[in-house]
């Protein structure tokens, strides 16, 4: 074998290690990622303390029993709503009136925001009064308060309204109307109805069957009633009585109040 032709052997053998260093038969890899997770939070309220009276699910009741003497005085309901979800909450609070030389304790509201669990706000609510006469005597009062929880700044604004009408005196019959926007389209509602000196709220969808909005959001819905002086119903007999309205759909609720014209008959 000649030197020129060993020489020549050499430089192919080069060449070859030269192309497969190159990537011809093996390349370099890598690698990256990107995740993201998300947990919708939680929402909710509760009354977690009272000054007096009796706290059952989510109603407070207190009887404050009977006024003994002339002289002014106050019967306070003092309570506290809390968040129990990770949501902002806006508390609204609105109550039912009151005649005079009765008044409501709580006075004007604006929103209340709890931001997060356990934020939570008093209420220094209850009935005051001036001093007594004669023409007290066998006088009652009663007040009912509805807290509505919302999501902050929750759209559209949900609304509700109750309105009755009656024949006039001597007529035991009369027609209440509930109407309400701004709901879930299609959507079933429950309604409470909170009336003067009743211990419980009225149940009104169970009353009247089944109620839902239509495809706006929206709904009415009357049904006949009296102002017979019973548990049930909880009308002063001959006098006008206050009530409050509830609405949800399970996402947005609302509140609003009216009167049971029971003095027209």
């Amino acid at each position: 074998m000649s030197i020129r032709k060993i020489v020549g052997l050499l430089a192919g053998f080069a060449l070859a290690v030269g192309l497969i260093g190159a990537g011809v038969g093996a390349q370099f890899t890598g690698q990256v990622s990107a995740q993201e997770n998300l947990n919708v939070g939680t929402f909710g309220c509760k009354i977690i303390d009272n000054s007096i009276g009796t706290v059952t699910g989510n109603d407070l009741y207190y009887d404050a029993g009977t006024i003994n003497s002339s002289i002014a005085d106050s019967r306070p309901m003092t309570f506290t709503v809390e968040s129990t979800g990770s949501i902002a909450v806006q508390l609204n609070i609105a109550a039912t009136p009151l005649s005079l030389p009765f008044t409501d304790m709580l006075g004007p509201q604006v929103p209340v925001i709890l931001t997060g669990v356990g934020a939570s706000h008093i209420f220094n609510a209850g009935i005051s009064w001036a001093e007594l006469g004669n023409a007290d005597l066998g006088k009652s009062a009663s007040i009912a308060y509805v807290v509505n929880c919302n999501e902050v700044g929750a759209s559209p604004v949900t609304t509700v309204t109750f309105s009755a009408v009656g024949g006039g005196k001597g007529s035991g019959s009369m027609t209440d109307t509930f109407a309400g926007t701004g709901f879930l389209d299609n959507a079933p509602l429950t309604i409470l109805e909170y009336r003067f000196g009743s211990s419980t709220p009225f149940d009104y969808k169970a009353y009247v069957g089944g109620v839902s909005t239509d495809a706006t959001g929206a709904f009415t819905s009357s049904s006949g009633d009296d102002c017979s002086p019973t548990p049930t119903y909880g009308n002063p007999l001959h006098v006008d009585a206050p009530v409050i309205v509830w609405a949800s759909d399970g996402t947005r609720s609302a509140i609003g109040n009216g009167i049971i014209p029971c003095s027209n008959f």
